[in-house]
């Protein structure tokens, strides 16, 4: 058990370094360290991914990062990626989430996800930095959980001119616990884990739309100051 402490304070620093780098990366650039293939495929739409998978210690680390643009401005992708509530309907799997302490700019997230015998719960400690437009999370290990280990980030930025698109990046490394049985369908969860950004634009864009629509017409009535 020390052994595997010691491998997530390890690991945990490292996603810390590549959540900043992606960060400073992305901030005021409209993503300019993605290659041009990834740039046209952002802009036709398309999500793009970055698996990443690691062996570290005695943990089996699956993630990468991924992004998309959703058709809506920054604040309305803000306000969702913080609306515990509908994340059953926003993010792949979730079968119950709920915010069980919290503030501002730090809360305690109980998550339940996954499917047959792959559902995992578990206890989120998350950071919001909204002047920086980033959130990052980490599996709370004081409290009871399923997953031996994950890590993340969320950070938007808006994309192209006029404020009516955000391009919202994600990261994530976790060890699922999923044991012999779960590489049979490695590749499909590896899969949906990077999907959360495509899965986020579809609620944003679709049935989510008029959940959020004080922050649209805020962000419309912005827009429409700035023209004159």
């Amino acid at each position: 058990m020390q052994c595997v402490r010691r491998q997530t304070r390890r690991f945990g620093a490292a996603f810390g370094a590549v959540m900043l780098f992606t960060t400073v990366a992305l901030a005021g650039t409209g993503g300019r360290d993605l290659s041009s293939e990834e740039r046209a495929s952002l802009a036709a739409g398309a999500l793009v991914s970055r698996p990443l998978s690691e062996r570290r210690g005695s943990l089996d680390l699956l993630g990468g990062t991924s992004y998309q643009v959703i058709d809506a401005p920054l604040r309305v992708v803000w306000d969702a990626l913080l609306d515990t509530q509908y994340y059953h309907r926003m993010m792949p799997r979730v079968l119950e989430a709920r915010v069980v302490q919290g503030g501002p700019e730090k809360r305690t997230v109980y998550m339940r996800q996954g499917a047959g015998p792959f559902v995992r719960a578990y206890y989120l400690n998350v950071h919001i930095r909204e002047a920086q437009g980033d959130i990052s999370f980490s599996v709370d290990a004081q409290r009871p959980h399923d997953l031996r280990a994950a890590w993340g980030f969320y950070n938007v930025r808006p994309y192209g001119e006029g404020g009516k698109r955000t391009l919202l990046a994600y990261g994530v490394m976790a060890d699922l616990n999923v044991g012999a049985l779960g590489s049979l369908v490695r590749g499909d969860v590896h899969e949906w884990l990077l999907k959360v950004p495509w899965t986020v634009k579809r609620f944003v864009e679709g049935s989510g739309r008029h959940i959020y629509k004080q922050a649209w017409r805020s962000a419309q009535a912005q827009l429409t100051d700035k023209r004159f």
